[in-house]
């Protein structure tokens, strides 16, 4: 239920600031995630749809950008996209140290893509009448 639990901060969030510049629908919510986030788009689209029943929020589209993992290498000290290690499956590479772009050591350090952020939201505003 990871996923779950992230659709419900998103809807918090997002009721919030709808609320807050008194918006009377919203209609798209942009959000950011890292590829080391774990977090499975069509499941969280999923749960956002649930998340969001009889709010302000209700019916909004969830966006979705992927942001690829970075990693420093601690041996050459490149910085780049992490690249996962061939001929291990899909279902555990994401648990497997992720190599150097550049020289293709293991010894690294994950300095990006556990993005998690609310990047925009749309919404219709009320008139104030």
């Amino acid at each position: 239920m990871h996923e779950f639990s992230a659709a419900c901060s998103i809807v918090d969030a997002a009721v919030a600031a709808a609320v807050k510049h008194h918006a009377k629908r919203v209609t798209a919510v942009f959000i950011e995630i890292g590829q080391f986030t774990f977090l499975i788009p069509e499941q969280l689209e999923f749960n956002f749809e649930i998340a969001s029943r009889k709010t302000v929020i209700e019916g909004a589209k969830l966006v979705i950008t992927i942001k690829k993992g970075r990693v420093m290498c601690n041996d050459c000290g490149t910085e780049g996209e992490a690249q996962s290690i061939p001929d291990i499956p899909d279902q555990i590479a994401m648990f497997a140290p992720m190599k150097c772009p550049n020289c293709g050591s293991s010894a690294t350090v994950i300095t990006g893509g556990k993005e998690f952020i609310i990047s925009n939201i749309e919404a219709e505003i009320s008139d104030g009448s």
